[in-house]
């Protein structure tokens, strides 16, 4: 089977949670005996093999914050038809932005999925609090577009795949997709090695860490993400420990620039640029003392079950799509006020440990275990092309 996954930055993953997605799936795939396609971002037209994964490099807008998805997926989509329209039996269009995009696999008679992924309109909402009034307009017309892309996306595919629960009754609620399948992200595995306590205090030092001593953070910096709630809740905490968002913090970026503004008078505050070493990212999630996800909007996230691997308490914004994942493994605020009441119970040892790290790791086996979705892909890849059962 020839599948084409379309609409991610590229892999190796160094953007978000659609980039790790698209990088564990893939894998998987290739070793079951599929042939995939995935398509990058890159400054030229060029073709290579990246574990046994074909990459097409597209050129593209792109940048640490900025990139037009929409554009990049028609120019992807339409090199992707000319070079290789017999060699895929499906296209995967991995985010909504893909919607119309796709069109153009439609017209080429190609088997056509779209995973319309969070609730994108709503960010745009969130992320104009935070810009000059001057681009309101700019803003209003893109959540305009973003709507018309979530319709298509749940109109024009064979399939639409939803990855939480909470997004496929949405999606079915308003639009009433023909058919659509939910299916989760699994947890990507950082630390595979055994590093020695050593080792791991070596890496902690070079950030100015120690085990225990850090709320921690990995994130995409938007708005919705609600870096802003963390900073506030944790300044008013008074804690001796640090905060350590990680994330693609940009001086250009509006909201950026809130956030250094926000931090800039707490030296317990680090805003450090992405950290891509697994490794090294296995070993802060691991250490820390506490992780924060304040995501607002969206469906499963894939950098939060990573962090449910390594059975620390989570922080998590008191939302449904939160909810879904955690359940009892996770401890809820609603605001900055009350994360920053959560993180004093916390650190008196208020909450039942324990249980949240048993639900965690249940959590994960089932639902949220790679092998367990890598088997749901195959089916329905199996049933898209080949007309078997699901």
């Amino acid at each position: 089977m020839r599948i084409a996954l379309i609409g991610s930055r590229g892999i190796p993953g160094k953007y978000g949670g659609t980039e790790t997605f698209v990088e564990e799936l893939s894998k998987r795939l290739v070793r079951d005996g599929f042939r995939v396609y995935v398509t990058c971002e890159s400054d030229k037209f060029f073709e290579d093999e990246y574990n046994g994964i074909i990459r097409i490099h597209i050129p593209s807008v792109q940048g640490k914050s900025l990139t037009i998805p929409s554009i990049n997926d028609v120019v992807a989509t339409l090199y992707f038809l000319s070079k290789h329209l017999d060699d895929v039996n499906a296209l995967y269009y991995v985010s909504p932005d893909g919607a119309l995009a796709a069109i153009f696999g439609r017209l080429a008679q190609k088997k056509i999925l779209i995973n319309p992924d969070g609730i994108e309109w709503k960010r745009l909402i969130r992320r104009v609090q935070f810009v000059p009034f001057y681009l309101f307009p700019i803003y209003f017309v893109t959540m305009l577009y973003m709507y018309l892309m979530e319709y298509l996306s749940c109109n024009l595919p064979d399939i639409v795949v939803a990855d939480s629960l909470g997004i496929k009754e949405h999606l079915v609620k308003r639009y009433k997709p023909r058919r659509i399948v939910y299916i989760a992200y699994g947890a990507r595995e950082l630390l595979p090695s055994k590093l020695s306590k050593g080792d791991e205090i070596k890496i902690l030092e070079r950030f100015g860490l120690k085990p225990n001593g850090y709320y921690f953070t990995v994130a995409r910096i938007v708005a919705e993400n609600n870096i802003h709630m963390e900073i506030e809740g944790f300044k008013r905490t008074n804690s001796n420990k640090k905060l350590v968002i990680v994330g693609n913090f940009n001086k250009k970026d509006p909201y950026s620039r809130y956030l250094f503004k926000l931090a800039e008078d707490n030296e317990n505050i680090l805003l450090l640029d992405p950290v891509y070493d697994k490794e090294v990212l296995g070993v802060l999630r691991r250490n820390c003392f506490a992780y924060i996800h304040a995501y607002e909007v969206g469906g499963t996230n894939p950098s939060l079950l990573e962090q449910m691997l390594f059975k620390r308490p989570i922080l998590a914004y008191d939302v449904p799509f939160n909810k879904e994942v955690l359940q009892e493994g996770g401890i809820y605020f609603k605001d900055a006020d009350d994360l920053s009441n959560k993180m004093r119970m916390l650190e008196r040892g208020e909450f039942d440990l324990k249980l949240i790290k048993k639900t965690q790791v249940k959590r994960i086996k089932r639902q949220y275990n790679w092998e367990k979705v890598v088997r749901e892909y195959e089916r329905v890849f199996k049933f898209l092309i080949g007309g078997k059962q699901q």
